[in-house]
């Protein structure tokens, strides 16, 4: 993966009665000029709130995760300065896009120096997450299945750790569409279908009909779009992986 990149895409959530507009923001920075220079990016609010962070890492993922907010947001309203975009918590750590113009959410995740938002109309719910591809944490995210899930990775085609991956990003995702979090027992959100095709892979809850998700890999990252059911994402996967070295 390049030492800096910047990918910002507009996707369409096709429905039978209409078409919503989403864009999406993918970012990957290294160096530590790369990050000083989204300070400038934050609203004032954001900025007072930036000014207690005493931890690097802290520090890093909060301007990597308004960075990328911003930008999605930004591509999908229109708004030319991102000093105007305030983004703010929820009683439950949920980003807030707090604007007068349109009734705009935002889902971020980051992981390392990679991070990613989704921004769409309030009228169609979506999350995103992405996590790194990591022998090393599959026995936790392990922990995280059920025994069901753990077959249907071993009948599907992919690896075992990728698996895992899959189905971290699949329930975060949608976790964060129900702005629960971690505060809810993985198990609720388990797949009963991993779909795969040819560059991207469908899962399906077995607790939340009313959604799927739609996953792939970015380099050696996977990041999973929880969407409602009945949506069909019109986006360039293909493009985004090429864009980050894939």
């Amino acid at each position: 993966m390049q030492n800096r990149s910047v990918y910002i895409d507009a996707l369409e959530a096709i429905r039978s009665e209409d078409i919503f507009k989403i864009t999406l923001c993918c970012c990957f920075f290294s160096c530590k000029e790369d990050y000083e220079e989204i300070i400038q990016h934050l609203h004032p609010q954001e900025r007072d709130y930036y000014d207690t962070l005493a931890f690097e890492k802290r520090i890093r993922s909060y301007l990597l995760g308004r960075l990328v907010a911003k930008q999605a947001i930004a591509a999908l309203t229109g708004e030319k300065i991102l000093t105007h975009i305030n983004i703010q918590y929820g009683i439950f750590k949920q980003p807030i896009v707090v604007s007068d113009k349109q009734n705009i959410q935002v889902s971020i995740t980051h992981c390392d120096d990679f991070g990613a938002a989704i921004a769409f109309p309030e009228a169609h719910p979506m999350g995103i997450d992405i996590e790194k591809i990591n022998p090393r944490i599959a026995d936790v995210l392990k922990r995280q299945i059920t025994e069901a899930e753990e077959e249907r990775i071993h009948s599907s085609v992919l690896s075992y750790e990728l698996g895992l991956t899959l189905l971290w990003t699949a329930k975060e995702a949608l976790s964060k569409v129900l702005k629960t979090g971690l505060m809810t027992p993985f198990e609720v959100f388990e797949i009963s279908k991993i779909e795969p095709h040819d560059n991207y892979i469908m899962c399906y809850y077995k607790n939340f009909a009313q959604y799927r998700v739609i996953s792939f890999t970015i380099a050696n990252y996977m990041c999973s779009i929880a969407h409602p059911l009945k949506s069909e994402l019109s986006f360039d996967i293909q493009c985004l992986k090429e864009k980050f070295g894939v």
